[in-house]
């Protein structure tokens, strides 16, 4: 591993925000800032060896700010959608902020995406960022103790490690929302990508977003998704779901302790995209909505320009039977690793 790198990379609220660089001696760069521990980059090669970041991500700090795509955003303390913006725990009800129709989405304004970390430690291979979030914050209870942890392997893995301590029973559930784009070129959509899950089933989601509570096996989309699909072929698809969102914004099962959850591939560059997690769910959302506000390489946002692979446990899981999945007790310690890893095929 080279040295890492750390320099100045914006201003908030009277903050110094850096940029630490990490590169191995693959010529694999990872890149990530301190504001909301964000990913501003993941730089692979291709069948060429030629490098290029295929996460999304700005230019300047700025644009980060009110980042409403949540570009390499780190999320939480509860990722996706909860329903009516309020859940009961411990005989008690509480109210969230409701920032997607009825819904709570992302934990509202005041989740850890805007929230400034501080370097707890950092090597030439990884970096661990830290935050503390206080009880009452966006709605949810519990003084957060919340360390994330960014690392480049040798051969070129992107890790990412969650740990959470609470002081009183709350709920937990953070992913990490970069999308990839295997172009390197992100005013182009990922027509030309093939997307692969090994799953147990979909998720189907009512109209505002919210999972259903039951697992989908059995249609031809998740079968095609099973064995691989061309996401052109995706997107044109007639499936109900589908069309619901003009893509993909949906929770995946996983297999428990699985060696790797699928794989996303871009033949022209030869890049090729494995990813597994401890996590037991997968939110796969396909950059349905279009923001022309939002400008990436100096464009304006194009749709399906990028593909947010995203663990966690199913959004809303507090009021289903998935409930003890997403609640942290009081004195317990949350735990969860995911990792990256692009190749390049000859």
């Amino acid at each position: 591993m080279k040295s890492y790198q750390k320099d100045l990379f914006g201003e908030f609220q009277g903050q110094n925000i850096f940029r630490f660089t990490f590169e191995n001696d693959l010529g694999y760069r990872l890149s990530v800032m301190n504001y909301g521990a964000t990913i501003l980059e993941y730089q692979t090669p291709d069948k060429k060896g030629q490098f290029a970041n295929v996460i999304l991500g700005f230019d300047q700090f700025e644009d980060y700010i009110g980042n409403s795509p949540k570009h390499g955003a780190s999320i939480g303390p509860v990722a996706g959608r909860i329903a009516g913006a309020s859940f009961e725990l411990g005989g008690e009800t509480y109210h969230l902020e409701a920032n997607n129709g009825q819904n709570c989405n992302h934990s509202g304004s005041t989740g850890w995406d805007s929230a400034l970390f501080s370097v707890e430690s950092v090597t030439d291979q990884e970096i661990t960022l830290y935050t503390e979030r206080a009880d009452g914050t966006g709605g949810f209870p519990g003084n957060l103790k919340i360390w994330v942890t960014y690392g480049l392997t040798e051969d070129g893995e992107l890790e990412i490690a969650y740990r959470v301590e609470t002081d009183q029973d709350t709920l937990v559930n953070p992913t990490n929302h970069s999308y990839f784009n295997l172009s390197g070129n992100f005013t182009q959509p990922i027509h030309d990508h093939v997307f692969q899950i090994n799953h147990q089933g979909i998720y189907p989601i009512h109209p505002d977003g919210v999972p259903l509570h039951t697992v989908d096996r059995e249609s031809p989309i998740i079968q095609h998704l099973y064995q691989a699909m061309l996401l052109e072929d995706l997107f044109k698809d007639s499936d109900p779901q589908i069309r619901l969102v003009d893509g993909l914004d949906h929770p995946f099962a996983l297999p428990d302790g699985h060696e790797n959850a699928g794989f996303f591939y871009h033949q022209p560059s030869g890049r090729f995209l494995t990813f597994k997690s401890e996590a037991p769910a997968l939110v796969v959302y396909s950059a349905n909505f279009v923001d022309e506000t939002v400008r990436l390489q100096g464009q304006p946002m194009v749709q399906h320009n990028g593909l947010a692979i995203e663990f966690q446990t199913v959004p809303d899981a507090i009021h289903s039977n998935q409930a003890e999945k997403v609640i942290l007790r009081a004195g317990q310690v949350f735990t969860s690793k995911t990792s990256y890893h692009a190749i390049a095929k000859k």
